[in-house]
Formats: C-alpha cells, sequence, structure tokens
C-alpha cells in the first residue's frame, strides 16, 4: 500500500524477524500500562499482533487507536487489511471506500476492496464495483489492475516486472509485488494451488519489502494454518 500520513511501524521493525515481534507486543503493552492515553502505542501493538496472526487482537488496538483519534480513521489502511483476515468483510469493503477517498490512486487498496467484495457477493460483483485508478506508476500495479478488472493477463503482469531492464533490486521489488497480487488474484478466483505458488514466491526475502512483505508471510501463513486446519477435520 501507498503509506499515506499515520502512524507507521519504522522500516526496520517491518524488517524484523517474526519471531521478535512477540516481544514487541510485550514491550508495547507494558508501556501502555504507564501511558494508557498514548494512542500511537495501540497502533504499534495493533501492527506487531497483526504480524502474529492474532488477527482479533490487532483489530482490537487498531479500533482503540481510531476511538481516540477518529480522525486518523480514513487512513487507516491497516485496519482494512485486518477485517480481511478476520473475516470481515463488510466492514473491510467500508473501510478501503473510506481509504480511497484520502489516497485516490492506490491500486492496492482498490485490489484489497476488490477482496473483500468478492467474500460478500462473489467476483463478479467486485470486477464490477473495482475501483478505477489511473495514476499508480508503479510496477507492475498498473497490470494488476487491468488483471482484476477482467482487461488484461497473468502473463502481462509478469512480463511487466521485467520490463526496461530493470535493476536487480527493482525488478525484485516489481516481482514481490506481481507475486503476491498474482497470488491473491488466484485465490479470490478458486484457483488455490496458483495462488499458494505465487504466495509462496513472494514471501522469499520478504524481510526487505517493507509492511506489505510481512503480509506476504502473515498470507502464507495464513493459508498454511487453513490447509492444515482443512486437513485434521478430514
Amino acid at each position: 500500500m501507498i503509506f499515506v500520513c499515520m502512524a507507521m511501524p519504522t522500516l526496520s521493525q517491518a524488517e524484523k524477524n517474526s519471531n521478535s515481534f512477540s516481544s514487541e507486543e510485550d514491550e508495547y503493552s507494558a508501556k501502555l500500562k504507564t501511558a494508557p492515553d498514548n494512542a500511537n502505542l495501540y497502533h504499534q501493538r495493533g501492527v506487531v499482533r497483526f504480524f502474529q496472526l492474532k488477527f482479533t487482537e490487532s483489530l482490537a488496538d487498531f479500533d482503540k487507536f481510531i476511538e481516540m483519534r477518529p480522525n486518523r480513521a480514513p487512513y487507516h489502511w491497516q485496519r482494512g487489511l485486518v477485517l480481511y483476515y478476520a473475516g470481515k468483510y463488510k466492514a473491510g469493503r467500508k473501510q478501503f471506500e473510506s481509504h480511497q477517498t484520502v489516497n485516490t490512486q492506490d491500486v492496492e487498496n482498490a485490489v484489497w476492496h476488490y477482496l473483500c467484495v468478492s467474500k460478500i457477493d462473489g467476483t463478479k460483483a467486485a470486477q464490477k464495483q473495482f475501483i478505477k485508478i489511473t495514476s499508480d506508476r508503479r510496477v507492475p500495479l498498473k497490470e494488476i489492475h487491468a488483471l482484476f478488472a477482467g482487461k488484461g493477463t497473468e502473463q502481462q503482469v509478469i512480463d511487466a516486472t521485467k520490463d526496461n531492464d530493470p535493476t536487480p533490486a527493482t525488478l525484485n521489488r516489481s516481482q514481490f509485488y506481481g507475486h503476491l497480487y498474482l497470488g491473491l488474484y488466484f485465490q479470490a478466483q478458486g484457483n488455490s494451488k496458483k495462488a499458494a505458488d505465487y504466495i509462496a514466491k513472494a514471501t522469499k526475502g520478504h524481510e526487505a519489502q517493507g509492511y506489505m512483505g510481512q503480509v506476504a508471510r502473515v498470507h502464507h501463513e495464513w493459508l498454511q494454518k487453513k490447509a492444515k486446519q482443512k486437513t485434521e477435520k478430514e
């Protein structure tokens, strides 16, 4: 997502090993005992809880942050992500629609809105309600938008990451976004194998991809957890 103005974890925090998030959660909880009016601490704890797949607890912290700073509600796309993973798709859709009013040219926001709508009314309805974006210049977000809009292809997304002879670092970042959103696309279409394959690719080197790198890891672990639960029921 495009980082708009609000309390955010530093990039170094997002790059940390997932094993450190539990201790960070404890640190924020300890600080909140002496500074319960510090809204940013709730946001920060919500972030590290999300990184641990503690979706209910993360949402509670983000909701507390917004309760204390209601003017920041439209900017809180992180809350929208948690709502999706918590299965609260109607609230997620509403959050991404609110974020659209303050961040009008973000393909990622449009995609997560699509993902929530698809869970409520199906992919055809999601495509019909897909938010139009015209000026997100990040590669390959233009092609990803076309794919979700039903006007592009998987191959076009892949090819776009390699256009214009990118540097290794640029190629790595473009491929990360391509793999992540191809995975999410195929999951929405019901192709669980392709979804899992692309999400797995997105997790490779995810530490270097900031917040969304952690989202890729969370999604990968979430899929694995769901698959394990399904196997245990059979």
